[in-house]
């Protein structure tokens, strides 16, 4: 008797979980201050990979552990897994974009779906055949009850998908009001994530339900391919991790140099003056994907040491030292009588902004008022000095 174990499928719920304990533990360890926020993304990572150790066990009849833990466990293990992972994308989300986030007795009602389903499998006592089965039909009581859980754990995770996408969308823009210009890496790995499960579990709960209701012949190959999009997603995390911890590391080994305060003083007094040149000279200002890391990169200084010169020295923070000189590039401008004629949208690009709500705001901000107003001011400041030193060359 011909009797296989593992296909090639299967291999790749292996590949996938393998990949997800070493983003787990990648994350774990670290250099992020962000505790909470470390904890819910290992938490995620490691849900993820409990939910493909049960989705094998659960569907492989080949794997078998014991007839306990094959029968009765593996059911809460593996609705458990699918409950949770939706609460822990969310929860790392709000810690990553929400200022000294906390978590409250209130966050306890996202396990509220895992308790009800865990004593409704209790009380109904259905074990890994049972629900396998979808229940036999001569119980209808039963039969509705165990698709509506089959559905709310399809469900329940897209739900928090979409809320975590929103709450990106929100962060991104938010970014954007405040600064003109967004540092790629933190948005970018969160697009990638919550985009990615967004799409992962929309296609999960796409086949299920055409599982359930239409029972076609191909469902299995569109469930397998599931499993491959999990794998590509995992994937892309894992590279955009190493990509980025590439960047961290070679940051802290040029800025972990040993050096004494004389030395220190040279390097700050360095540092300064490169920035000054870059900004008064070179113009980078006027780039409009002008990032930390790309000014770091410019004039070869770590981006840590940069921020820290520019908070310590400059007392701002990059996008506010930035964007004060676009600023003053703008006042330059519209107050050049030459280009009076040049529209303000063109004066906000040329001047480095790339978002004209970010222009209106930051100058009202700094300035007072508004670039026109600046603009009718100025030039008539000055026809007014034209005209006085004409009353004076014509009394002389």
């Amino acid at each position: 008797m011909k009797l296989s174990i593992f296909n090639i499928h299967d291999v790749v719920l292996f590949i996938t979980m393998a990949l997800c304990l070493l983003l787990a533990i990648f994350h774990f360890f670290s250099p992020n201050k962000n505790n909470l926020a470390r904890y819910f993304l290992t938490f995620f990572l490691l849900d993820i990979c409990v939910d493909l150790i049960a989705v094998l066990a659960f569907w492989n009849p080949a794997v078998r552990i014991n007839p306990f833990f094959d029968t009765y466990l593996i059911p809460y293990i593996l609705f458990g897994s699918l409950l949770l992972k939706g609460p822990l994308l969310y929860g790392y989300v709000s810690a990553i974009t929400t200022k000294n986030y906390r978590l409250g007795m209130l966050d306890l009602i996202h396990l509220v779906p895992v308790i009800i389903y865990f004593l409704v499998l209790f009380i109904a006592g259905w074990d890994t055949n049972d629900i396998r089965a979808h229940l036999p039909s001569d119980n209808k009581f039963f039969v509705a009850l165990s698709l509506d859980e089959w559905h709310a754990v399809k469900i329940s995770p897209l739900i928090y998908a979409v809320m975590a996408v929103y709450k990106v969308h929100l962060y991104r823009r938010h970014l954007k009001n405040q600064y003109s210009s967004v540092s790629p890496e933190g948005p970018a790995w969160l697009t990638i994530l919550t985009w990615g499960v967004l799409l992962n579990w929309g296609w999960s709960l796409g086949v299920h339900l055409f599982g359930f209701y239409f029972r076609a012949g191909f469902t299995d190959k569109f469930g397998i391919a599931d499993n491959y999009l999990t794998l590509v997603l995992i994937i892309s995390l894992f590279v955009y991790s190493l990509v980025y911890a590439n960047k961290l590391l070679s940051a802290n080994f040029d800025s972990g140099k040993p050096h004494d305060a004389s030395s220190a003083e040279v390097t700050e007094s360095t540092v300064i003056e490169k920035i000054t040149y870059s900004m008064d000279v070179e113009k980078l200002f006027l780039n409009p994907r002008l990032n930390i890391e790309r000014m770091s990169e410019h004039i070869s200084v770590p981006y840590r040491e940069v921020s820290a010169i520019l908070n310590h020295h400059f007392k701002a923070n990059f996008f506010e030292y930035i964007n004060l000189h676009r600023i003053n590039e703008a006042k330059r401008l519209l107050s050049d009588p030459a280009l009076i004629d040049l529209p303000i949208n063109e004066i906000y690009v040329q001047a480095g902004f790339n978002s004209k709500s970010a222009f209106h705001r930051f100058f009202n901000r700094l300035v007072g008022m508004s670039p026109s107003e600046f603009r009718k001011q100025s030039l008539a400041a000055l026809v007014s000095d034209a005209s006085t030193n004409t009353h004076k060359n014509a009394a002389t």
